[in-house]
């Protein structure tokens, strides 16, 4: 996963963008009550793009996701995102929701739509988790958008050569190859597909 993750890009290397590109997909929809939002692994995605927000670093920020698949009846995933970010103080305005996507292929045709439309010839930044950085960015630029990357939802830390780290068997190693193993084969699916 170290090899597979893009480092991280510190703040302070980051210009100004006219757009930040949110994909959804790190939200659980079917947890109720229904008065907050829950996060599943990646709320970097959108807690770095708040970040990058109130640094100046984002004037309009994209929210791209629908239900994918889940259930019929539960809130947009793009609206929960965007419920958060207003919750912390960014303006309604500054927000738009794309809520037709339901995976990363249709998150980035319909943002492609958005900044075409609305946005055309500006300076653009995809914010998603660093492991599936690589599939969005190639979907994206499939799509004749050219743009910026800010990989956030890291799972790896720093190398470490602890004797714990490297001879006790840890869970945690095992949702990790099934995450990589699952973003290979969406790549090589999409690949197929022609949708990169």
């Amino acid at each position: 996963m170290l090899l597979w993750e893009p480092e991280p890009t510190p703040m302070k290397e980051v210009g100004v963008y006219d757009v930040g590109i949110v994909f959804t997909g790190i939200t659980k929809g079917s947890k109720s009550p229904n008065d907050r939002v829950y996060f599943n692994q990646g709320a970097d995605r959108i807690t770095h793009t708040l970040q990058l927000y109130n640094e100046g670093k984002l004037k309009h920020i994209i929210v791209s996701g629908g239900l994918g698949f889940q259930q019929v009846g539960m809130s947009i995933a793009a609206e929960r995102l965007k419920s958060f970010l207003v919750m912390a103080g960014v303006p309604d305005s500054v927000i738009t929701v794309e809520p037709k996507a339901v995976n990363t292929y249709e998150n980035s045709v319909e943002s492609a739509k958005i900044l075409k439309r609305d946005f055309p010839n500006q300076k653009y930044l995809l914010i998603t988790s660093a492991f599936h950085m690589k599939r969005s960015a190639l979907c994206l630029a499939k799509q004749g958008v050219e743009f910026d990357e800010f990989p956030a939802g890291y799972y790896t830390d720093r190398p470490s050569l602890n004797f714990d780290d490297i001879v006790i068997p840890k869970a945690e190693a095992i949702k990790r190859w099934e995450t990589l193993f699952k973003e290979w084969v969406g790549l090589a699916t999409y690949k197929v597909m022609g949708y990169i």
